[in-house]
């Protein structure tokens, strides 16, 4: 194992994962999802945004981090953009729950799961599994007002997620193809809790205003998600 670098569960031998629980019994579970992202943004955006603060943590607190769960839950009207995916509620919890079980019968005694995936539902299943052992820490729980030009929370491939990996992965990010589409919030709230299953009109997948976006500000973000995320375990491990 090395200082200053991430430490990876899968990466080490059982033995040396044996050493590693004698002196820290904690883990980070990164949880993604593939799932499109509009035209300017790749399907893993979501789990990129994920494994860069999983990264961090580890970096600063020694935390080994386990394979992410690159599947989740997404919205149904999402389904018709080719690529996409999604597995059921009670698929992601359970999954999670079996790999729990056996990491905590080895000796694991916390763990902390991340996601940077907003959907209701999938936040739902990974809340409810919530316990004196197991934490959720939702990345996109961070105030974003003061950082935004056109939005003030973080809305699918706009300014926040744009910003974001325009500043951690910059290559991937099609800044040609960046379309800002909006509709009110009442006429999106029936896709977000899953009642409307069909696309949205008129839209290539994206919401909010990724044309604001820019890595400055995706810098503020992510440095904002890295304090937010290592003071969240840390008020744990108390």
């Amino acid at each position: 194992m090395y200082e200053n670098e991430p430490l990876y569960l899968d990466r080490l031998t059982w033995p040396e994962i044996k050493e590693y629980i004698a002196l820290r019994s904690e883990l980070i579970l990164p949880v993604g999802i593939c799932e499109q992202h509009s035209l300017h943004l790749p399907l893993n955006t979501d789990t990129v945004v994920c494994e860069c603060i999983a990264e961090y943590l580890s970096m600063k607190t020694g935390i080994l981090i386990a394979p992410t769960v690159p599947y989740g839950v997404g919205l149904p009207c999402d389904r018709m953009f080719t690529g996409t995916t999604s597995i059921r509620p009670e698929y992601l919890k359970g999954t999670i729950t079996d790999l729990i079980d056996i990491w905590r019968n080895q000796g694991f005694q916390a763990i902390f799961i991340l996601t940077a995936h907003g959907d209701p539902i999938h936040i739902r299943a990974l809340k409810s599994m919530e316990r004196e052992d197991v934490f959720l820490h939702e990345l996109w729980e961070i105030p974003l007002d003061d950082i935004l030009e056109k939005q003030t929370c973080a809305k699918h491939a706009g300014e926040a997620e744009t910003s974001v990996m325009m500043f951690i992965k910059p290559d991937v990010v099609r800044m040609e193809r960046m379309i800002d589409f909006e509709i009110p919030f009442q006429e999106f709230e029936p896709y977000l809790d899953h009642r409307r299953t069909d696309p949205v009109p008129d839209s290539y997948g994206g919401l909010g205003f990724p044309g604001y976006a820019s890595a400055a500000k995706g810098e503020r973000i992510v440095q904002r998600m890295k304090r937010y995320a290592e003071a969240r375990v840390e008020h744990h491990r108390r």
